[in-house]
Formats: C-alpha cells, structure tokens, sequence
C-alpha cells in the first residue's frame, strides 16, 4: 500500500475538505500543507499529514482560553 496520497481530489477526500480549502492551505506562508510535486502530480506523504495535522489540533487548543468561573452572574444585552 502506498504511503502518498495523490492528486487534489485525493488529498482532500484524505481530509474530508474541498479541493479548494486543500490548495488554500497549501499556499500558505505560515504553516502550509506539507505537499509536493513529482512530475506534475501533487502528492502528500501520510506521516507528514499525521504529524500537519497534530500541529494545528495543538495550535488551536493554546488559542482557547479557559473558562473561569467569576461566581457572578453574566447579563447579556442584546445589540440590535
């Protein structure tokens, strides 16, 4: 069994995303999509997505602050 998956359409079954969203990411500057061409198909290696995606699970989790309970009760206004 093949440790690449190829081509868009592969790559973005693989994630459960659109062929676009899977581009997207690939251009980034900051953090890309780890792909690659080999003759002018697009190929992603299975461990450097396992390793991509622990990478995001981990930045997204710092940027979720904690709740901390105040023992105050939260009025909320609605802003029309």
């Amino acid at each position: 069994m093949s440790n690449f998956v190829e081509t868009w359409k592969g790559i973005a079954m693989a994630l459960g995303r659109s062929e676009r969203w899977c581009r997207y990411m690939a251009r980034r500057t900051s953090d890309p999509l780890p792909v690659f061409k080999v003759g002018g198909i697009v190929r992603l290696n299975n461990n450097d997505l396992e390793d991509w995606l622990s990478h995001q699970r981990d930045r997204s989790m710092r940027g979720v602050p904690a709740l901390q309970p105040t023992g105050e009760d939260v009025a909320l206004r609605l802003i029309a």
